[in-house]
């Protein structure tokens, strides 16, 4: 594929990404698409999201946003094929994908739950109550289920109108969390979008780096140098800042 057939079908597949409203459809369309090319091919579709050129477009940064957890991607892509990507993307010297392609776990592990000793009451209560006060409108009973351990109360909470972006960045800061949790966030249709969300996943060490890399994609120049500074984040994620903030500064 020439550099002008490369360009041309980036454009169209990010704008057929673009125009599919939910997560799932873009992941997929995304994954079938890359499993249709050779591998070295997938590996330069996959750098072009990250063109600097191109990333203050909306179409490319919802494209972008796609990279935050490559699981869901590598189902429809296949796990060979993926293999193959990754081992392109190595040879091409594409490391902003050969990290996408890369398992790595949280820089820091531990069991999550209640904070406080009145919200630990919570716990009390049958998984099946919690998850129906997750629904409801109860603001102050909304407030002490922001650390549940349970993957689906927390998706309740993040689709419940009553709740706003000042509770969704404490779950997204809380330490220790669980993985599935800050991927249900970084992921969400409303959640997900938020910079300050994005940045308090980014800074936790309880999230997973293939999150962490995929996220801080969209970090502001300040808040890169914190990442970086943090010894607390995993290695990969602060070099990864480094190499971001210091493109910011050749562009």
């Amino acid at each position: 594929m020439l550099e002008a057939e490369l360009l041309t079908f980036v454009k169209m597949l990010v704008k057929d990404i673009s125009s599919l409203p939910e997560y799932d459809m873009r992941i997929m369309l995304l994954g079938r698409r890359l499993a249709g090319l050779e591998p070295e091919q997938a590996a330069l579709v996959l750098h072009a999201f990250y063109d600097k050129t191109v990333e203050h477009l909306l179409e490319f940064r919802k494209a972008k946003a796609l990279m935050a957890d490559p699981k869901d991607l590598r189902v429809f892509i296949g796990e060979e094929k993926s293999k193959l990507i990754y081992l392109a993307s190595l040879e091409l010297g594409l490391h902003k994908v050969s990290r996408f392609f890369t398992d790595l776990p949280p820089h820091k592990k531990g069991l999550g739950g209640y904070d406080t000793e009145e919200d630990a009451k919570m716990e009390l209560i049958t998984l099946g109550e919690r998850r129906a006060i997750s629904k409801g409108w109860i603001k102050d009973k909304l407030d002490r289920l922001l650390s549940d351990p349970d993957p689906i109360v927390i998706a309740n909470i993040l689709s419940n109108p009553r709740i706003t972006e000042k509770e969704i960045v404490k779950i997204a800061s809380k330490r220790p969390n669980f993985p599935t949790i800050m991927k249900l966030i970084s992921t969400h249709k409303r959640w997900g979008t938020r910079y300050a969300v994005k940045k308090a996943l980014v800074q936790n060490p309880y999230t997973p780096p293939r999150i962490s890399l995929g996220l801080l994609e969209f970090l502001f120049s300040q808040d890169l140098k914190e990442v970086i500074q943090d010894g607390s984040l995993h290695p990969q994620v602060r070099q990864a800042a480094k190499e971001k903030l210091e493109e910011k500064k050749t562009n």
